[in-house]
C-alpha cells in the first residue's frame, strides 16, 4: 500500500530552544538524511534491494550442517546396555575393557589431581578404600524393592489425574490467550487503573511480607523487608508522575495494536514456526549421543567383589560403567544448540522486524486513515525476502550474546569465590544489555528504511543522538508493569482453575482429589504467565517502535501524532535541564542550563 501525505505544519519550537540552538548551532533538520525517492522520507515501500545476504547463506548452511548431522547420527546411533549391566559392570567386564587396570588407572589419576587441589576428600576412609575391594558390610546393599518404597508419597494415579488433566490443560492454553486480549483491552481502556494496580500490588506484596516476619518473630527479616517496602513506596512516589505518563503511554501505544490485529495472527505463527525446527534439533541431539561405545568409568577405583557395587575417589556408589560418546559428537551438539539460539533469536528479530515495519507505516499514514489492511503482509514480505540477510546478522549477534551469557553464568556457578569473575560477569552484563539495546533499535530502523543491520545501527544511533530524548530510561518502566499486570492474571487464572477443578475431581470422588487439582493449578498459572509474556512484549516492541517513530518525527520537525507527541514531549520536558537565553556582560548570548 501507498499512502499519500497530508500537508502538516511544522511544530513550533519554544523560544528559548529556538536561541539555544542558534547559540549552540545545533540544527536538526538541517542534517536529516531522508530515503532517496521515497515521499515522506521515513518508510520504504519498495523496491528494496537485499541487503546482508552474506548472513542468510551462512544460516543456511549452519541449518544444513545440522540436518546433515542428525541424518548420520540416527544412521550411526547405538542402543545403550540395559541400567543394570552398565550399573554393576557387566558391560565392561570383558577382556578388551581391562577393568582392573583400568581401576589402578583411575587411581593413580586421581592421586595426581589430589596432590594438585583438584579434589577435596570429604570421606575419610575414602584415600583407604582406593584400589582395595570394599568389604562386603560396608558395601551398600538395596534391592530394586527398597529403592523404589524408601519414601512414600502416597498413592498417585498417573492414569486419573491425566484423564482430567488434559481437558484443564487445553483450557489454560485457549484462555491465555483470551485473557492476553483482555489485557491489552485493559491498557487500551483503563491504563492507568492498570499500572497504579500493579504498583500498589508489589507494595502491598512486601508490606505483607513485612507483617508476616513480625508475626513470627523474625527480626531481621522484618527489618529487611520493611527497608525494602519503604524504598519501593518512596521510588514509586518519586516517579509518580512518569508512572502516569507511561500509563498513557501504554493506551495510545496500544491503539497500533487495534489498527493491526493482525500483527497478533503474524507473531503467534512466527513463535509456533520455530517448533517445526526447535524438536527436530532436539531429536538429533539425542541420536547423537547414542553414537559411542561403552567404557570403564574414570570415576571408579574400587569394586565390592560380593555385591560388585563400583564406588568413586570419596567412596560413593557409581555405575561402574559409562557411556562414551564419538569425538564428533561434542562439536555438533554445540553447533546443533547454537542452531537452537539462533533460530529463536531468529524469530523474535522477525517478529520486532514486522511490528517495526507495520507500525511506522500506520504511524505516518495521513490523518483519518481507517483502512491498514495489507502493511503487514507486506512487512513480513520484506522480512522474508530482502531483508532476510538483515535479520540473519541481527539474530546472529543476539545468539552469540545468549551463549556467551550461558559460558558465563556456568563460569561464575563453578568460581563461586573468585571475585574477578563476579566482576567480569557484571561487567559483561552491562555489554549484553547495550548490544542488545543497540540492535533492537537497529532492526526497527532496518524494517522502516530497508537499510542493512550495520548501516540501520549507525543511522538509528545518529538519530536518537540528534534528538536524545534523556528520559527514554523512564521506559524501562513499561515492562515492569506489564509483566507485574501479566503476573496479577497469571495468579488469579491458576486459583480459578485450582478451585474448578477441585470441584470437579471432589464430585468424581477422586482419592487424591486436593492434588490433582494443585498441580492442575500451578500448571495452568504457569501457562497463563507464559502466553501472558508473549502479550507483553508485543506491546514492549510497540512501545519500541512507535518511540523511533517519534523520534524520526522530531528529526523531521514534523507532528504526525500530536497524541504521541504529547506523551513522549512531556516525558523528555521532565528530565530535559532547565535553562535560558542569558546576555553576559560583553553583549553576547549564552544558554545557562541547570
Amino acid at each position: 500500500p501507498s499512502f499519500t501525505r497530508l500537508s502538516t505544519a511544522p511544530s513550533r519550537r519554544c523560544d528559548a530552544e529556538e536561541a539555544a540552538a542558534a547559540v549552540m548551532g545545533a540544527d536538526k533538520t538541517a542534517v536529516y538524511s531522508p530515503i532517496i525517492g521515497i515521499p515522506d522520507g521515513v518508510y520504504n515501500f519498495g523496491p528494496r534491494e537485499k541487503k546482508d545476504a552474506v548472513w542468510s547463506w551462512v544460516f543456511g548452511v549452519v541449518l544444513l550442517a545440522v540436518v546433515a548431522g542428525g541424518a548420520l547420527a540416527y544412521a550411526g546411533k547405538k542402543d545403550a546396555p540395559a541400567p543394570a549391566l552398565m550399573q554393576y559392570g557387566g558391560a565392561c567386564n570383558a577382556t578388551e575393557f581391562n577393568f582392573a587396570q583400568q581401576l589402578i588407572t583411575n587411581e593413580k589419576n586421581y592421586r595426581k589431581r589430589a596432590v594438585k587441589g583438584d579434589y577435596d576428600d570429604r570421606t575419610p576412609s575414602a584415600a583407604a578404600a582406593m584400589g582395595q575391594t570394599m568389604r562386603s558390610d560396608t558395601a551398600p546393599r538395596k534391592t530394586g524393592h527398597e529403592v523404589g518404597n524408601s519414601t512414600k508419597t502416597g498413592p498417585f494415579d498417573a492414569k486419573e489425574f491425566a484423564s482430567g488433566a488434559i481437558v484443564w490443560i487445553v483450557i489454560a492454553f485457549v484462555g491465555s490467550f483470551f485473557l492476553g486480549l483482555l489485557l491489552l483491552y485493559m491498557f487500551r481502556s483503563c491504563a492507568h487503573t492498570m499500572v497504579w494496580g500493579v504498583v500498589y500490588m508489589k507494595v502491598g506484596c512486601l508490606g505483607l511480607l513485612t507483617l508476616m516476619c513480625l508475626y513470627s518473630g523474625m527480626t531481621l527479616g522484618f527489618i529487611i523487608f520493611l527497608v525494602l517496602t519503604l524504598l519501593t513506596a518512596f521510588m514509586f512516589y518519586v516517579w509518580m508522575d512518569e508512572l502516569n505518563l507511561i500509563a498513557s503511554m501504554l493506551s495510545v501505544a496500544t491503539q497500533g495494536l487495534k489498527d493491526n490485529p493482525h500483527l497478533v495472527t503474524y507473531t503467534i505463527l512466527l513463535q509456533f514456526s520455530t517448533l517445526l525446527y526447535i524438536f527436530p534439533a532436539v531429536a538429533a541431539m539425542m541420536f547423537a549421543a547414542m553414537n559411542g561405545k561403552v567404557t570403564v568409568s574414570s570415576k571408579i577405583v574400587a569394586q565390592d567383589p560380593d555385591t560388585f557395587v563400583c564406588t568413586d575417589f570419596q567412596g560413593t556408589p557409581v555405575d561402574c560403567c559409562e557411556w562414551a560418546v564419538d569425538s564428533w559428537v561434542p562439536m555438533y551438539t554445540t553447533l546443533a544448540v547454537f542452531s537452537v539460539f539462533w533460530v529463536v533469536s531468529m524469530a523474535l528479530e522477525m517478529r520486532l522486524y514486522v511490528i517495526g515495519g507495520t507500525l511506522c507505516q500506520w504511524y505516518f499514514a495521513p490523518a483519518g486513515t481507517t483502512d491498514f489492511s495489507g502493511i503487514v503482509s507486506g512487512a513480513f514480505s520484506n522480512a522474508m525476502g530482502p531483508s532476510f540477510g538483515t535479520i540473519c546478522f541481527g539474530s546472529f549477534i543476539l545468539a552469540m550474546v545468549e551463549m556467551v551469557k550461558a559460558a558465563m553464568e556456568k563460569l561464575r556457578r563453578q568460581e563461586r569465590d573468585n571475585i574477578l569473575v563476579c566482576l567480569l560477569a557484571t561487567c559483561l552484563e552491562c555489554v549484553y544489555a547495550l548490544i542488545e539495546y543497540i540492535s533492537k533499535f537497529a532492526t526497527l530502523q532496518a524494517a522502516m528504511t530497508g537499510d542493512s543491520f550495520c548501516d540501520a545501527a549507525s543511522s538509528v544511533s545518529d538519530l536518537l543522538q540528534r534528538n536524545f530524548l534523556t528520559a527514554y530510561g523512564t521506559y524501562a518502566f513499561p515492562s515492569m508493569i506489564l509483566q507485574g499486570a501479566a503476573l496479577v492474571l497469571a495468579v488469579g487464572f491458576g486459583v480459578a482453575t485450582w478451585l474448578l477443578s477441585l470441584a470437579t475431581y471432589t464430585a468424581s470422588n477422586a482419592v487424591n482429589a486436593g492434588l490433582y487439582a494443585g498441580l492442575i493449578g500451578l500448571l495452568s498459572g504457569v501457562i497463563a504467565f507464559v502466553v501472558l509474556s508473549f502479550f507483553v512484549m508485543i506491546m514492549l516492541n510497540v512501545v519500541d517502535a512507535v518511540f523511533l517513530c517519534y523520534a524520526m518525527d522530531k528529526d523531521r520537525n514534523m507532528s504526525n501524532h500530536m497524541e504521541f507527541h504529547s506523551i513522549f514531549n512531556e516525558v523528555n520536558e521532565k528530565n530535559k535541564p532547565q535553562g535560558a537565553v542569558v546576555q553576559g556582560p560583553d553583549g553576547g548570548l549564552m544558554y545557562a542550563a541547570v
